[in-house]
């Protein structure tokens, strides 16, 4: 039986760690990895606040140029890298994009950009624009499982804004617990995906709203 994960990006596989971490190569300035342990995760960007002190103290001296950080070049979290592809493998998942990223790019774009950042994984597909995103996920199901003849039995969702506009429709098969700050995807995600993939699922049981 296939199982279908709905995988958002920005906030799961980048975080403020991949983020400020390349600021800081950026600029020569010393780190490790414990400047963004959960001791700090309550501060404003998750960070060590000295090293944010030092990354801003070098930022503003005009003595450097900024590092590429936009939205083609954002720094992905090899540690979040890590654990998705645990959660691919263990539970030999297909891949739905329902990130921004998936915007202007078709299926062999998405595919690309999952393979240069060492993320496992077929892209199947991408969602498309509605209201919100649990409307997109729908219709996403609505439309595969029609064109295919097939009923999907086994999804999960990774969207660090799930409360925000898919909750309401799919809360039992969203991971909880999401942030940027606080390190995007966590090791302890990788068993909840599972027992999320284990769930039954039936669309029909869904209430669109």
């Amino acid at each position: 039986m296939k199982k279908y994960l709905f995988l958002d990006i920005d906030g799961v596989l980048n975080s403020h760690r991949s983020l400020f971490m390349k600021y800081a190569e950026h600029y020569n300035i010393p780190h490790s990895i414990n400047d963004w342990s959960e001791k700090y995760w309550n501060c404003m960007d998750g960070t060590n606040p000295e090293l944010m002190e030092k990354i801003e103290e070098v930022r503003d001296s005009g003595k450097y140029s900024l590092p590429n950080v936009n939205m083609w070049d954002f720094p992905f979290d090899n540690i979040c890298i890590d654990y998705c592809n645990k959660i691919i493998k263990d539970n030999n998942a297909e891949l739905i994009i329902i990130s921004s990223w998936r915007t202007g790019r078709d299926l062999e774009e998405l595919q690309t950009i999952m393979d240069d950042n060492g993320i496992l994984g077929k892209v199947i597909g991408r969602t498309g624009h509605d209201e919100t995103r649990g409307l997109e996920i729908y219709d996403w199901i609505e439309k595969y499982q029609e064109k295919y003849d097939i009923k999907i039995k086994s999804i999960c969702i990774i969207d660090d804004e799930h409360s925000f506009d898919i909750d309401y429709m799919f809360y039992d098969y969203t991971v909880k617990h999401i942030s940027s700050m606080r390190n995007g995807l966590l090791e302890k995600h990788i068993k909840e995906s599972m027992v999320i993939f284990n769930k039954p699922f039936d669309i029909i049981k869904i209430v669109k709203q």
